[in-house]
């Protein structure tokens, strides 16, 4: 009686030994979660400043003194993840998302590529997370904000579904000759979907792709085929698709090698900007 006793005594002991230390493990990272959510609101706003500096410059029709590529998307795919290759500019930056890791939303992924050689700039009502520094419009002149941003900018990231307002854009990059410094961005299928393949928890961007696809050609666009791993897409006198977003098991060395092509682009972009 007493060994038996002291044995439950001795196993209470001990599973409260474990519910103290498991609580305080979970504090901790509670804590950490919390002043890396607070980390990445301040970089937030520092990105809000900078890029509101930039439209400021941009309204008042003169050269921003920073190169700048603007963001444009439907907003319903904002948060949505992709595979980001890893790279310096990832190491640079990745402190401002938190937790590092490969994955990043469509938009970071985008932040992550332009990092080293100018800001994202993205029109949004919210104050953003992490990726583009957003600036605020109205109903009534988000067209031409967008227009005077673009003219601007080193280069357009724009993902093309058929949406009314991003047609508008479509339509105003082809009009305006901005076709040449555009990237049109093809999302890689959704992380949940692509692991998991719960396709009913993340958006078809096949069927958003080939509906783009089928409205733009009204305006001598083709854009490509839809691809699950994604690219980016250039269209000039010719179509050149790199794929940027890929993971570790396919494609990965020419994700690697389309990743360092981008960056020589965005590069040549940035430095016509520094020395005009």
């Amino acid at each position: 009686m007493i060994q038996a006793f002291l044995r439950s005594e001795s196993l209470s002991t001990g599973v409260w030994a474990i519910a103290i230390v498991g609580m305080g493990a979970i504090g901790l990272f509670m804590g950490f979660l919390m002043r890396s959510k607070r980390r990445i609101a301040g970089y937030q706003r520092h990105r809000n400043l900078k890029a509101n500096a930039i439209r400021d410059e941009v309204l008042n029709n003169s050269n921003p003194s920073a190169p700048y590529f603007v963001y444009l998307r439907p907003f319903d795919i904002d948060e949505k993840f992709v595979f980001s290759p890893r790279n310096a500019a990832d190491q640079n930056y990745v402190e401002e998302y938190g937790l590092p890791t490969t994955y990043h939303d469509l938009e970071s992924a985008i932040a992550l590529f332009v990092h080293p050689f100018g800001e994202l700039v993205a029109l949004s009502d919210e104050e953003g997370k992490a990726g583009a520094g957003y600036v605020k419009s109205t109903d009534g002149t988000w067209q031409e904000d967008v227009k005077k941003m673009c003219a601007y900018a080193e280069g357009i990231f724009l993902v093309p579904f058929d949406f009314e307002g991003t047609a508008w854009e479509v339509e105003m990059v082809v009009e305006l000759g901005f076709l040449k410094k555009t990237f049109f961005v093809m999302p890689a299928k959704s992380v949940i979907h692509h692991f998991f393949g719960l396709k009913y928890l993340s958006r078809d961007y096949k069927t958003l792709w080939e509906a783009g696809c089928t409205r733009y050609r009204e305006l001598d666009l083709e854009l490509p085929e839809y691809d699950t791993q994604g690219a980016i897409v250039q269209i000039d006198d010719d179509v050149r698709i790199l794929k940027i977003f890929s993971d570790k098991f396919r494609d990965n060395k020419r994700s690697i090698r389309d990743h360092k092509t981008l960056r020589v682009i965005l590069q040549e972009r940035s430095s016509a900007n520094k020395s005009s």
